[in-house]
């Protein structure tokens, strides 16, 4: 849906809407979705994690169309063996 990034230390997801709620719903979702299939969560865990781990922020709010981010921390996973 709208492009994921990655930093050192986080995994990032996007919203983008004219609506402030529905970005934040958009970068959300995306993010459980992130992490149902690459982290391998259930769609409950995921939810879970997200509630209480996830940093949801504004990313810009300029030309007429709200950017919402959500950051998880990459280091709440275990290193892979």
């Amino acid at each position: 849906l709208w492009p994921r990034a990655e930093t050192p230390t986080s995994y990032i997801s996007m919203g983008f809407s004219p609506d402030l709620t529905t970005a934040t719903k958009l970068a959300v979702r995306d993010m459980i979705d992130f992490l149902v299939t690459e982290k391998h969560l259930s769609r409950d865990e995921a939810y879970m994690l997200t509630s209480v781990a996830v940093d949801v922020d504004v990313t810009q709010l300029v030309d007429g169309n709200v950017g919402v981010h959500a950051m998880c921390p990459k280091g709440i996973f275990s290193p892979k063996k």
